[in-house]
Order: C-alpha cells, then structure tokens, then sequence
C-alpha cells in the first residue's frame, strides 16, 4: 500500500479512535453458557440475543464484538486464520448477509471512487450500490476498460478495484495479476470477495490470489464461511491492519450483530490449525471431481471450461429445458443463466463425491 493511501485511512482512523470506545473484555464461556471474565468474575450472558430461551441455557453466542468485547474463541480463530492465509489482521463476522454493503459503505464516501467487474457476486453488487462512493463498472475481465477508468479518476481521493476471486457462475478466476499491476500503476486498493475461492484453490487452499501467484497483494478479503468450512453463518474479512482496525470502529455488523456460535468457531480453528494434512488432501479430491464432471459434460457434448476451484462451467446456444434434461438423465443438477444469446450453466463440485 502506498503511503498517501495508508496516510489518508490512517487519518481516518484517528478519527474514529477519537469517537468510538470499544470494550476489550475477553469472555470465556460456562458450561451453562455464562460467561467468566479473565479476573474469574461470572456473569450471566446478558450479550446473547437467547429471548425466548430456544436456544437452551447453553447458548454460546455473543452480539456485538465493539461492545460487548470477544470471547477466547473468537480471538484465537481471528489469530489462526491471519497465519493461515499470512494476513496482517482477521475480523469474524456473524454473517456474509449484508457484510459487503457494510464493509464498503463504512470505508468509502463521495470523494472516492468503486471500480467493479460486472460479474462481482450479488452481495458485493448490492454492497457497491449502496456506498456513496462514485461507481465505475467494467465488462468483465476487461483490464483495458479498467485501467482507462482509473485513468479518468485520478483525481479522487481513493480508487478502489472490488472483484470476486472465483466467480459464482462461471467459476473462473479473475485477473489478479494483471489486476495486482494496476492497483501499483494507479495506487489503488484492491477489495476481493474470495469466498469461492477459500479452500478450494491451488494445492494450499489460501484462495483465488495464491493460485495466481500473487497471494496477500489485496487490501482486504471477504470470505463466506459457509462454502468450504461448512459453518451455518459465520464470514470473515482479512488483509491490512487499518482497514480491518477501521471496519472494527465502523462496520455495523461488527459493532451489533451476533457472533457465530462457539462451536463452529472451534471446528474453524480445528481445520486450520490441525488438520491442514487432510484440507490439503480434499482439495486435491475437489479437484479430482472437478476434472471427472469435466470429462462428463464433454462426452455429453458440451465445452465446460477447465474448473480452477470447485464450480465447472460451460455455455451452450442450446435452448435451457434441453439442457437441464440431458443433466437429468446424467443425475446432474446445475444453475442457469443468460449471456447474450447463451445459457451459462454452473455445476457446483464436493470433494465427497464419489465419481
């Protein structure tokens, strides 16, 4: 990051220093789901929105981190993915639900400018629709068309590139070398929504940048960790020490928002930290799988792309109902959407499958 940029969110940050108190109380849970303060204080879990008692007396979860401070688990899963992916600083979230809005609504105002690939995910699209920062949009994968806006924008305050990794429906991956390039030439910040691309690319898992030989060149990395870790909610944002001390201050669904349950943290953790050995040995079957699924649709006739991660894709002119009957008929299901005249179609992959 160059150094007008770390000024400017430096300065920021300050800023929110100067008006926000978080509390740094560290929790550690009961049996029963209270809470014991590190002096060995109990309390009871009055951080727990548990209203109606549905949740049982053991309801591990807390709401709102800025003010209700962190539990052990939290901190240590924080830690863990930081030196999984060699970030300088991680933030858990309790939801990838509106985290995209919120992440670039909290870092950006009108003084800035939003470049996006038009093919970005459907969280980041409504996240760059409701930040008051100026918007540019590229067709997708289009370098030219996106170095010819940060040209026309020089003049702002911050110009930040925002892309998938590995897109949603066509599974491919974005440019990120060439993009990494740009970001340096017009000193931009790169913003990268991963959450196809965590633990499903490359040999080591660390994500879309990693498989393009660029890994940690982004700013700021939002993960779904729904996808590849299979928790019931839960995201993450990870990259540079200010952006993620700012979104820390700002973000509303850091400040307010209840926290993944404690024992979908522990197995987050359990993953990362003692079974890399058998991560590394289902991404290798993913992408067994992904090859085989490949195979399949070409001897069906169709050209799917060769699967960097886990989605394989093709396009046909042939009409949609067609399609989904020959998948049928092959124990296949897939999603469908329009490119111009063609159907995109999408097949997600598991490594558990047994082809």
């Amino acid at each position: 990051m160059k150094h007008n940029i770390a000024q400017i969110l430096q300065d920021e940050l300050v800023i929110s220093k100067a008006t926000s108190h978080p509390e740094n109380t560290v929790f550690e849970f009961e049996k029963n789901g209270d809470l014991k303060l590190q002096s060995g204080e109990k309390i009871f879990n009055t951080l727990s929105n548990n209203f109606l008692g549905f949740n049982g007396l053991n309801s591990r979860t807390l709401s709102g981190s800025f003010y209700a401070g962190k539990s052990q688990t939290i901190i240590k899963t924080e830690k863990s993915i930081s030196r999984f992916l060699q970030t300088q600083d991680t933030l858990i979230f309790g939801s990838y639900e509106g985290l995209c809005a919120d992440v670039l609504e909290s870092l950006f105002n009108t003084e800035d400018v939003i470049i996006y690939d038009s093919a970005v995910s459907l969280s980041m699209r409504r996240g760059v629709k409701v930040c008051n920062a100026q918007k540019l949009r590229y067709p997708h994968s289009d370098m030219q068309t996106l170095e010819q806006h940060l040209k026309l924008s020089m003049l702002k305050r911050l110009r930040v590139i925002v892309s998938d990794g590995i897109f949603y429906d066509s599974g491919e991956c974005a440019d990120l070398k060439q993009i990494r390039l740009l970001a340096e030439k017009y000193d931009a910040i790169i913003i990268l929504d991963d959450s196809y691309g965590f633990l499903t690319c490359g040999s080591s898992g660390r994500g879309s940048d990693d498989l393009c030989g660029v890994r940690g060149f982004q700013d700021l990395k939002i993960v779904n960790m729904q996808n590849a870790l299979g928790c019931p909610v839960g995201a993450f944002a990870t990259g540079n020490s200010t952006i993620t001390e700012l979104l820390r201050f700002r973000c509303r669904c850091y400040r307010e928002a209840l926290m993944p349950e404690e024992k979908s943290l522990e197995n987050v953790y359990e993953i990362l930290e003692n079974q890399k050995e058998k991560v590394f040995d289902l991404i290798e079957s993913l992408h067994d799988n992904a090859k085989k699924i490949a195979l399949k649709l070409q001897n069906l006739g169709f050209s799917p792309q060769i699967p960097p991660a886990g989605i394989v894709s093709f396009q046909s002119e042939m009409p949609k109902e067609e399609i989904k009957s020959i998948l049928k008929e092959n124990n296949l299901a897939a999603t469908y959407s329009k490119v111009g005249k063609n159907t995109l179609v999408s097949l997600k992959v598991s490594a558990t499958w047994e082809l």
